[in-house]
């Protein structure tokens, strides 16, 4: 996002309890409020428009120092929702306790501070925040000196609390390790491609921390033994242990209803996992179970609420394409999808990617090929470097069946060709999925129904002989697709 854009983008992310807010302060506030002008502009642009808003105050003073006006807003707008969510999260609670604490200690207030530090403290623990606990006793030690009341159990005492604090802090940088290398691993393609990707997996397997978990481990060490577990058992296709290990995250996370509420967003991943794990082995009352805790979930904030709509949006498209409900999938992109634009302005662009690629399914089932062909083109419009490699080699091929089946015949070898270098130069390229394309390519070089199914009725037998299961088209039985074109 250009930097011009940044203030819009702040703007319109607030709530309406937030402008009124902000609107209410800065009635309170000393001095000139032009910069209030400049919200109500910016709040009434759908896209922002920076010629516009100069046009429309090219009377006012402060059209010369328009950046510095820009600046002033922003900052007065930050440090109202600083305010505005002062108690909405028990880690900004403790942030603001830990700056409320060192003012204290400036101005010499040692039994305030003392307070503050034993309330925080009670916060901290109950969350886990274990940085803020290593920097809570280091504020307890300076005050001790301070307050010369340095004695030996203190010492002690403080030396016990920091090694625990640092030794659960530092389990958590570990898993945070195995994490980092898993994602990697993932955002390029959700698949094991080579024998040394294989060999990547197992080793994230074997590691320690990931064969058992002791009983005072924290809460983060509990979700990331579950969580990775899951994850790397379904790369290695042990999708009965992925499962397994789903369903005790959730299960465990359950258990501290105060922890959920500090980070929705974590709790839904474990949900966003063990739905897609129920779409994959078809179990569709684990799927009902789990898609009712996800609309039940309560989203207190912007970014809760898009990536709430996001997952809803992406498995409820889904379950109605592995069923074959298509005409449910097109009436909810229509219906629902289309309608939350602006709250999934900065939705994970691979979740949006699918959403896309599954409204352009859809269409493609129902016949109904202009619309898929429009749907397949955002997806391809959307491609990012970020997004998975494998999601985008199976749109590229979706593509090629939408223009064979629109008679654009001409497009299909620059397409064929791109596609199978695609696939080369990632890895991905399977016996089978070569075979089908150069299939295609050999269609569309006649536009004769005859010629088409000869050269089908050639092919078929050995498709059928060769390895689908790692074909990157899994949403489209290719095989039937082929053989009706000669029923």
């Amino acid at each position: 996002m250009k930097n011009t854009y940044v203030l819009h983008s702040l703007i319109h992310s607030l709530s309406k309890s937030e402008k009124r807010f902000i609107r209410l302060n800065a009635q309170f506030h000393q001095g000139d409020k032009t910069y209030m002008k400049l919200f109500d502009a910016i709040e009434k642009q759908k896209t922002y428009d920076e010629e516009a808003l100069k046009v429309k105050f090219r009377n006012e003073k402060f059209i010369n120092q328009f950046g510095v006006v820009k600046n002033y807003l922003q900052q007065f707008i930050l440090k109202q929702l600083r305010s505005y969510n002062s108690e909405s999260k028990a880690s900004i609670i403790c942030q603001n306790l830990l700056i409320d604490i060192e003012i204290l200690y400036w101005k010499g207030q040692f039994v305030l501070m003392k307070r503050l530090i034993h309330k925080a403290e009670k916060i901290a623990e109950k969350y886990q925040l274990y940085l803020v606990l290593e920097e809570l006793l280091n504020w307890e030690s300076r005050l001790n000196t301070a307050q010369v009341k340095i004695t030996l159990e203190n010492v002690e005492e403080a030396n016990k609390k920091h090694e625990a604090y640092m030794e659960r802090y530092s389990h958590i940088v570990e898993y945070k390790k195995l994490i980092n290398q898993t994602h990697f691993f993932i955002k390029q393609a959700e698949v094991i491609r080579t024998d040394d990707d294989k060999k990547t997996i197992e080793k994230l397997l074997n590691n320690k921390l990931l064969k058992s978990i002791p009983t005072e481990a924290s809460f983060d060490e509990y979700y990331n033994f579950y969580m990775l577990n899951g994850v790397l058992n379904r790369l290695v296709n042990n999708q009965k242990a992925s499962g397994e290990y789903r369903e005790k995250l959730l299960a465990y996370m359950e258990k501290f209803p105060h922890m959920l509420e500090e980070n929705t967003i974590r709790y839904l991943s474990a949900l966003h996992n063990l739905l897609m794990h129920s779409l994959i082995i078809k179990d569709y009352d684990l799927y009902e179970k789990s898609l009712s805790k996800l609309k039940k979930l309560d989203a207190k904030t912007i970014r809760e609420k898009a990536a709430i709509i996001e997952s809803l949006c992406l498995f409820e498209l889904g379950y109605y394409n592995e069923t074959k409900q298509y005409h449910k999938s097109v009436d909810f992109v229509n219906n629902f999808f289309l309608k939350q634009s602006s709250l999934l302005v900065n939705q994970n662009k691979e979740h949006y990617f699918l959403v896309h690629y599954h409204a352009a399914l859809a269409y493609f089932n129902l016949k109904d090929f202009k619309n898929a062909l429009n749907w397949v083109n955002k997806v391809i419009n959307l491609t990012s470097k970020m997004v998975r490699v494998d999601i985008r080699a199976a749109t590229n091929i979706i593509n090629i069946l939408i223009h064979y089946e629109l008679e654009n015949l001409l497009l299909i070898p620059y397409l064929v060709k791109s596609t199978m270098e695609f696939l080369k130069s990632h890895n991905l390229q399977t016996d089978f999925d070569k075979k089908f394309l150069l299939v295609l390519l050999a269609l569309s070089k006649t536009n004769n129904e005859k010629e088409q199914q000869k050269i089908i009725s050639k092919n078929l037998p050995n498709l059928e002989e060769l390895d689908r299961s790692k074909s990157i088209v899994s949403d489209i039985d290719v095989v039937e697709w082929l053989k009706h074109k000669i029923a």
